[in-house]
């Protein structure tokens, strides 16, 4: 239940980022404190080990931040659900959760993938 409440949060606050209502996402300590422990990272991205199994379901683990984790049943998803764990991760509420704030590397022949923060 929960889920469902924070993903009407999310697609309600997006919808209102498109009408000009702003959260200032970019001045929250827990955003900032986010963009922080990214930056420091190597290469300045959390990287993900993903693997798809030969059904198409797949899961992806980070590789240098012990906890984010995610999975689905459908490839095409992967970038959108590992936001959401990086997002869910560092606790930053649903309202807050604009895209922008990260974005990822979509080279599909690569099994890697990293998060970086949005500039």
């Amino acid at each position: 239940m929960k889920r469902l409440s924070n993903r009407l949060i999310y697609a309600t606050a997006s919808t209102l980022r498109k009408l000009g209502v702003h959260f200032n996402e970019e001045q929250n300590e827990l955003v900032l404190e986010m963009q922080r422990i990214i930056t420091a990272l190597d290469e300045h991205a959390i990287q993900f080990k993903t693997e798809v199994a030969p059904d198409g379901t797949w899961s992806a683990e980070s590789t240098n931040i012990d906890g984010i984790m995610t999975g689905g049943k459908d490839p095409r998803h992967i970038p959108e659900m590992i936001k959401d764990a990086v997002f869910t991760y560092f606790e930053i509420p649903p309202k807050l959760c604009r895209d922008e704030l990260l974005r990822s590397d979509n080279e599909p022949a690569k099994v890697e993938q990293r998060v970086h923060v949005g500039a």
